[in-house]
Formats: C-alpha cells, sequence, structure tokens
C-alpha cells in the first residue's frame, strides 16, 4: 500500500543510567526533555521523539542507527570534542558531511550536514 508510512516517529535507545544521559543529552547536544516516567525519557527532535529506556542490559551499537542534522558540522564537532565526547573525524563526501560519536553508553549516533 502506497503512503502507508508517512515519518519515523520515535527512535529509541537503551541507557544504563537514565538520570545521567537525560542531563547528557541534554547538556552535551542540547535537547529539551519532554517527559521522564516509568524508565523512558523523550526528547523531541524535529518531527521526531528521541526516547531513552532504562536498561540493565545495554549492548552499544556496531554502527550508527541515525544522524543528527546540523547546519554547522564544524562547530558541533569541535564542541563535542571540547566537552570529551569520542568523536570520529569530519567525513567528507559528495553533498554531505558526516562524522561519529558516541554517548555516554558506547553507542555510535552520528552527526550529519548537507544542502537541503
Amino acid at each position: 500500500m502506497k503512503g502507508l508510512v508517512s515519518r519515523i516517529d520515535t527512535v529509541f535507545v537503551e541507557v544504563s543510567d537514565l538520570d545521567y544521559s537525560i542531563k547528557w543529552y541534554s547538556d552535551i547536544l542540547g535537547l529539551t526533555l519532554r517527559w521522564n516516567r516509568n524508565g523512558y525519557a523523550a526528547f523531541t527532535v524535529g518531527d521526531t521523539s528521541l526516547t531513552l529506556v532504562q536498561s540493565t542490559d545495554v549492548k552499544p551499537s556496531k554502527h550508527s542507527p541515525f544522524n543528527f542534522f546540523t547546519t554547522n558540522i564544524d562547530d558541533v564537532h569541535k564542541f563535542l570534542v571540547e566537552n570529551q565526547v569520542k568523536t570520529e573525524e569530519i567525513g567528507h563526501y559528495p553533498d554531505i558531511r558526516t562524522f561519529d560519536f558516541k554517548n555516554p553508553d558506547g553507542h555510535i549516533l552520528g552527526f550529519c550536514q548537507f544542502e537541503e
């Protein structure tokens, strides 16, 4: 059926320490917490919710399941490095620049920048 999916609504990321992760995603990534209850905490990122899930069995991702979009990847990269976030170098590809970084649980996440 065409048109079945209109957007990605929620992305889930398992974390080992929900309170610490809420602070990290707020302070480091600048996200605003929408709600926090029953082992879940949600942030709004554009039209998508990023939901942290408390877990006792967190297994770090081996690749980035999604990228955060930014209009100034150089400033973002510099800020993360200055705040001791483990980051890769910025990759330059035709029409896109990207880099991966790790959250406190070692999940690989990414940033990207391209002309919209």
